[in-house]
């Protein structure tokens, strides 16, 4: 997995290689080198305009200019910062490498206010970095939307100004840039939505930056290698037993879907609970399954009894919000002592319930929840644009205070224990459609059967899921994609 970094990560890495004896000013240098050479590579730089503020990003930005200028390309500069009285910038306004910098323009480098972007073949932002922290404002503000306007191949230094490094949210305006060129590593916001959408390509660059410890990842697909070991002398038994508790009436694909992708991806036995109606559904549609079959006045004491076979167990899907379903949920949250997997329609259930609430915050044995983002805003009260403004921070503050394993579903999943956290960036639009988080949830529930612990089931679940999805895209097409395309998607992932 790979590391991505907050703003304050990476300020601190910074400061480290400064304090270790490597000047501000030779990391400066090498950061223009290398946006240099990507810049030359894969842009027309006969006319280059380049953004600068008036912070360290800026300062590399005017490192780049000059760098650009002495190469032979035609250079102008855009510094919507503050200015002296005949109108040249105020290096009092700077920080410190940025003044230093600026001082070394070449005198033939003009510098304006506003961008001038006639004949311009491309730009460089490097206005405000991975600092800003309010809304992008003023001639900033302005110039980013010029820019925007012109629709021309823009290169980002570090992240493209007005998106949140750590959240990826849009702070008033944002450049829209063709490629990325992080320092060092990736950023929170370079993959969290709105501001991964702004981003382009993004590269990696290297300037001696060790990178340290990082609370987030990115899943990637070597990660795998972590999947529960599968011991050849092995009988069912070996493999564990889930019980996926969902599908009501007029819902049974719901309880279908979880139950074979969660043979699909290893465990040794399915039990179904399921109404008395969905009886010959299911034993049609998957055989292999254990099948109890329960009416409203046995429903709950059936649930007790196949807890107590189960190693792990899974419920909400297809559910139904019912008075029977609320007191199946109950039961699942006091009384279920192994790995529980909560989804869907339980969620919705608990958010719905004070009691149903405070039944998931006591509980001791592991929790996996599996919201996407209506039943999160459900379950917080909380407007979906404020919980896509910080993905990262509204799962892992829900997962502190319930004492959970939060998956969060978006194009992008968050998965996140409170003090761990991962990110999913692989899947295709395919996977938008109803049942794949039914699919889902019965692959993180067989993981947690076989032994997984609930954050590595989680987060190998949601891998799992996406490189089936994009398996499936392949074998279909992403816009044809159904749910039972992704069980049989595991299969080639598994290969």
């Amino acid at each position: 997995m790979q590391k991505i970094l907050t703003a304050a990560e990476m300020r601190r890495d910074d400061e480290a290689k400064i304090q270790s004896g490597t000047p501000s000013r030779v990391l400066m240098e090498r950061a223009a080198e290398a946006v240099l050479q990507i810049l030359q590579k894969e842009f027309d730089t006969r006319r280059v305009l380049v953004l600068c503020g008036s912070g360290n990003n800026g300062g590399d930005g005017f490192a780049l200019a000059r760098m650009l200028r002495e190469s032979g390309s035609a250079v102008s500069v855009c510094y919507p910062g503050k200015t002296l009285p005949d109108g040249h910038p105020d290096p009092a306004a700077m920080s410190e490498e940025c003044a230093r910098q600026y001082t070394l323009l070449p005198d033939d480098v003009s510098v304006t206010v506003s961008p001038l972007l006639e004949g311009i073949t491309a730009v460089v932002d490097a206005l405000l970095g991975i600092g800003l922290s309010r809304p992008v404002e003023g001639a900033y503000a302005a110039a980013i939307e010029a820019v925007n306007a012109a629709s021309l191949p823009v290169l980002a230094v570090d992240i493209p100004s007005g998106v949140h490094t750590d959240t990826g949210a849009i702070l008033g305006t944002a450049i829209r840039a063709t490629k990325t060129v992080a320092i060092a590593a990736k950023k929170r916001g370079h993959l969290l939505y709105p501001g991964a959408m702004l981003c382009g390509e993004v590269e990696i660059v290297e300037i001696g930056i060790p990178v340290g410890e990082a609370a987030a990842h990115v899943l990637e697909k070597s990660d795998l290698s972590a999947l529960p070991s599968r011991p050849r002398r092995a009988h069912k038994g070996t493999f564990g037993r889930v019980l996926i508790v969902g599908g009501s009436v007029g819902m049974a694909g719901a309880a279908y879907l979880a139950g074979k992708a969660a043979y699909r991806a290893g465990c040794g036995i399915v039990e179904l609970l399921a109404p008395e109606e969905n009886r010959i559904i299911h034993q049609i549609q998957l055989p292999e399954a254990v099948l109890t079959c329960y009416t409203e006045a046995t429903a709950v004491e059936a649930l007790r009894d196949a807890m107590r076979r189960a190693t792990a167990v899974a419920i909400g899907m297809g559910l139904g919000q019912g008075a029977l379903a609320a007191a199946l949920t109950e039961i699942a949250l006091q009384e279920c002592a192994v790995p529980l997997l909560v989804d869907a329609d339980a969620l919705n259930l608990i958010a719905a319930s004070s009691a149903l609430t405070a039944a998931l915050y006591r509980r001791s044995a592991p929790t996996v929840i599996t919201p996407h983002l209506g039943e999160m805003s459900r379950l917080l009260g909380f407007s979906i644009p404020k919980i896509t403004g910080n993905l990262i921070g509204t799962a892992s503050t829900f997962s502190k205070a319930a004492g959970v394993v939060t998956v969060l579903k978006d194009a992008h999943t968050v998965i996140s224990d409170s003090v761990n956290h991962y990110l999913n960036v692989l899947g295709n639009s395919g996977m938008a459609t109803g049942g794949s988080g039914d699919v889902l949830a019965g692959i993180i529930t067989s993981l947690l059967a076989q032994g997984a612990t609930p954050l590595c089931a989680a987060s190998l679940g949601v891998l799992l899921h996406a490189r089936a999805g994009d398996a499936a895209a392949e074998m279909q097409t992403a816009r044809s994609i159904m749910a039972s395309d992704l069980i049989q998607g595991l299969c080639h992932v598994f290969e």
